[in-house]
């Protein structure tokens, strides 16, 4: 997979004090980015594949390195190893406790397999084939069970606009849609009444505002309402009352005008209204944004400093502690204590981390 060294503007802007913090943990076993981070049912976290050289050259050897994160000793210890190199990748924990990895980047190009990580005894199981190759699409798992995977990228830049629902109980994958529009590296949050709202991305070409919703009972798209702005590698998750929190972007493919502002999506009118402003402007955060036990949201990668929204006064605040640096496709996951693992990511020089931290 091709990366490409991206200026980005991050400036620190005035906010208010807040009491949480971020602080650096054990590091991984081998430096990552775009890599997935899953929090297991018994509270450890998966970590799986990404680009761990600089540069994201290709090294079959580390990035078909898994690891596992355990909280009650805070360390990270290598597991079974992927059969596939992968990044840009898709993980899912499904209901019986295994993960679901599909898609991605790999030494031969962009993957169509799948795989399946089993907790118990820390190996990985080949999988189904999706019905194309894809990466850089969207994975939501369903209320029944299922596993929505949408878009996609089938090379160094054609998206497509297929999409496919993962069965457990037949172990395959059947297709659905098509989407509304072609689109990859787009955002996707499912909404309360078991739809699933689709944003954004990449689409022939060019970073698209469009919307879309996959409604699981009938397996089709349909189009929503415009966003304010054109996002490109944003994030989208879902609030405690229903509505969506889409989260900064960039408005063109080398990440010269990433944005500080934010949308919310309201599934009552179907619309889209502005959101409060970040305090530093951010994209290649999708994995990195997760919603507290609380109900607010922590930002934690995209730049050197994360913020949370706070629930309270909607607003956005800073927290304490820094991550050295700016972290783009970083990743997230939240631990049973109420803590945020943050793991990996890589700098504007594009050089992979093995550094991870603990937002508390």
């Amino acid at each position: 997979m091709k990366a490409f060294a991206l200026a980005l503007l991050v400036l620190p802007l005035a906010g208010a004090a807040d009491t949480s913090a971020v602080t650096p943990v054990a590091t991984m076993t081998v430096a990552r980015a775009v890599h997935t981070a899953t929090t297991l049912a018994d509270g450890r976290v998966l970590i799986v594949g990404g680009c761990t050289t600089p540069g994201c050259e290709l090294d079959a050897s580390a990035g078909a390195v898994a690891e596992l994160y355990d909280p009650a000793t805070r360390r990270f210890d290598r597991t079974g190893s992927l059969n596939e190199w992968r990044d840009d990748h898709t993980a899912t924990l499904l209901r019986d406790g295994r993960v679901l990895v599909a898609g991605g980047w790999s030494v031969n190009g962009v993957l169509a397999s799948s795989e399946f990580f089993d907790p118990r005894t820390g190996t990985f199981a080949v999988g189904p084939a999706m019905g194309s190759r894809r990466a850089g699409m969207t994975a939501t798992l369903l209320r029944d069970g299922r596993v929505l995977l949408a878009g996609g990228f089938t090379g160094n830049r054609p998206t497509v606009a297929l999409a496919d629902v993962f069965v457990p109980a037949e172990n395959r994958f059947r297709p659905v849609g098509p989407m509304a529009a072609p689109r990859g590296a787009h955002a996707a949050a499912l909404l309360a009444d078991g739809r699933v709202l689709v944003i954004g991305g990449l689409s022939r070409g060019r970073v698209v505002g469009s919307s879309e919703l996959f409604n699981p009972k009938t397996g089709r798209f349909s189009r929503g309402p415009a966003l304010r702005l054109p996002r490109y590698k944003a994030a989208a998750v879902t609030l405690r009352d229903g509505r969506v929190l889409v989260v900064g972007g960039s408005a063109d493919i080398e990440g010269g005008l990433t944005y500080r502002s934010t949308e919310i999506y309201e599934p009552r009118r179907n619309r889209f209204v502005a959101g409060p402003l970040l305090l530093h402007a951010r994209y290649k955060i999708r994995d990195s944004v997760v919603v507290l036990p609380g109900g607010d949201v922590l930002v934690a990668g995209g730049a050197p400093v994360p913020e949370v929204w706070r629930r309270s006064s909607g607003r956005f605040t800073a927290v304490a502690g820094t991550l050295g640096r700016t972290r783009l496709f970083a990743a997230a996951s939240p631990l049973a204590s109420g803590e945020v693992l943050v793991t990996g990511g890589y700098d504007l020089g594009i050089s992979p981390t093995a550094q991870a931290w603990l937002y508390r």
